[in-house]
């Protein structure tokens, strides 16, 4: 398996693979960095890790087509499979390659939140930062194990790729009228969105603890789930 995630770096890096997701985290972290209007540091730095959870999500695309999209239309998959590589190995290397990047993309979108925001409003407590951000971290990764799915389900690229975004635009949306118009006697299921929780974890401290065991315990099981279905499908298809 490090072999594998050794050559998918070296072919990342020799092609600049994701150069232009960096570039433009880099920006919407200045972006949402600049300090407006005497705002707290700190509370800046939040605003921007809330609002991290529909585009930084977005830019997860990308790395869904580098680690699958790529395997699968290059024929990379077949190639590997030949030449004797199990196929739970190769899959579990896609998915830490996938967890990789999207820690990656985060620690740089939120580097470039906290360097605007200390040049723009002045210092603040960088362990609060971090600590948000590892809040999230786990919840980020059960959202790339959604594109992971898709990936493996849906044949075209370009049909996963839609599909991710509109359920990262509109999918809680829908579930929440949805399960209050008809499931009302579900409504704890709510507390489970993950784009939702992402959110309030930027202010943990008014998080019960009650609330902290719904938000991780719902992640993962909803990360277990996703990745059994997803290699379930990888191994029973067909690569020709």
């Amino acid at each position: 398996m490090l072999n594998l995630l050794k050559s998918d770096t070296y072919r990342i890096l020799k092609g600049k693979l994701g150069f232009y997701s960096v570039a433009g985290l880099i920006l919407f972290g200045i972006f949402f960095g600049i300090v407006r209007d005497d705002t707290p540091s700190l509370e800046v730095i939040q605003d921007g890790l809330s609002s991290a959870s529909i585009f930084v999500s977005i830019f997860m695309i990308n790395i869904f087509i580098i680690v699958w999209g790529h395997e699968f239309m290059n024929r990379v998959v077949n190639n590997s499979l030949i030449f004797g590589i199990k196929r739970w190995v190769y899959f579990l290397s896609k998915v830490a390659l996938t967890f990789i990047l999207v820690f990656i993309f985060l620690v740089i979108y939120t580097g470039s939140l906290a360097s605007t925001v200390w040049f723009t409003g002045g210092g603040f407590s960088l362990f609060e930062m971090a600590k948000i951000m590892l809040l999230q971290l786990p919840l980020y990764f059960a959202v790339s194990l959604i594109g992971v799915l898709l990936f493996n389900v849906i044949k075209s690229s370009n049909v996963a790729t839609a599909v991710f975004v509109a359920l990262i635009l509109v999918g809680e949306g829908l579930a929440s009228s949805f399960v209050s118009s008809y499931f009302s006697a579900a409504n704890s299921l709510l507390d489970t969105l993950l784009f939702t929780n992402i959110r309030q974890l930027t202010d943990y401290q008014n998080v019960s603890n009650q609330t902290f065991v719904i938000v991780f315990s719902s992640a993962l099981v909803y990360s277990i789930i996703f990745y059994v279905c997803s290699y379930t499908l990888f191994k029973e298809r067909d690569f020709k």
